[in-house]
């Protein structure tokens, strides 16, 4: 018997960066809530972006944010998982060395900083994924132990420029996973978002077959792997489809929602 759910956002319930999604979500999901279903937005996204994506079922539901490194309620955060300062201030400084053609940010459970109000990835955070923003100098000059992320950004092969040097010298060093072609996000290391939903497993006093989940991308391998019932949208990449135990359909034709209407 399900008694937890857990979804990703982009590519598995809306496209990427949108904050427009079918209100017959809230619907199905505020009954499956009704049912004594646990239910948890498990997303890179920020809570702010989250919580407005939600907006009419807000205060019913967990949320788990910024790729696992943040749990919360609607009013707490119930738990964080920082990284080491050394750690995304060296990331920081490979990028602006190493991959001129990146931009960067990095992440407090509550907003994220960038180094330019004018740039693509300020306006492209605050204006479609409805981030709360900071604009700072510098990035490195931070006096902070509360940066929970730290994220790659290229328009459209993040990826690919990240392959050749950045991901080889920090891959042992915190946890990193593509997030759609834009993004490469860093994690502490050994942080996922089934990190986060362990958390959660055990604070409820629940069993991962008891867990289902949704996904598309490569930062939803693991909580794919391991919860009991899981599923990739068939618009994921081939390494997540072939992660889950099961696909639905894409997500411009709401797979998500006929399987959460199964439920029912």
């Amino acid at each position: 018997m399900i008694k937890l759910i857990a979804t990703d956002i982009d590519g598995t319930l809306v496209k990427d960066g949108s904050l427009l999604i079918d209100p017959e979500y809230m619907s199905v999901i505020d009954r499956l809530i009704d049912k004594g279903i646990i239910f948890v937005v498990c997303s890179g996204r920020q809570f702010s972006s989250e919580f407005k994506l939600f907006a009419p079922i807000k205060h019913k539901l967990l949320y788990i944010t910024d790729g696992g490194t943040v749990v919360r309620t609607p009013k707490e955060i119930l738990k964080t998982y920082p990284m080491d300062e050394d750690i995304w201030k060296g990331m920081c400084r490979m990028v602006r060395d190493e991959l001129p053609a990146c931009d960067y940010f990095a992440a407090t459970p509550d907003f994220c900083f960038a180094e330019d109000g004018g740039s693509p990835i300020f306006h492209l955070l605050r204006d479609s994924y409805g981030f709360e923003m900071r604009e700072v100098d510098d990035i490195t000059r931070l006096d902070r132990n509360d940066i929970i992320k730290f994220t790659v950004f290229h328009p459209d092969k993040c990826e690919e420029l990240c392959t050749p040097v950045f991901i080889p010298a920090w891959n042992k060093k915190a946890h990193l996973a593509a997030a759609g072609k834009e993004w490469v996000d860093c994690n502490a290391k050994g942080v996922s978002k089934w990190t986060a939903l362990s958390y959660l497993i055990d604070r409820f006093d629940l069993l991962p077959d008891e867990v289902c989940c949704f996904g598309d991308n490569l930062n939803d391998i693991e909580m794919l792997q391991n919860a009991g019932i899981s599923y990739a949208v068939s618009n994921a990449r081939q390494e997540v489809i072939a992660a889950a135990k099961h696909t639905c359909a894409p997500y411009w034709e709401n797979g998500v929602l006929s399987v959460l209407k199964s439920f029912l």
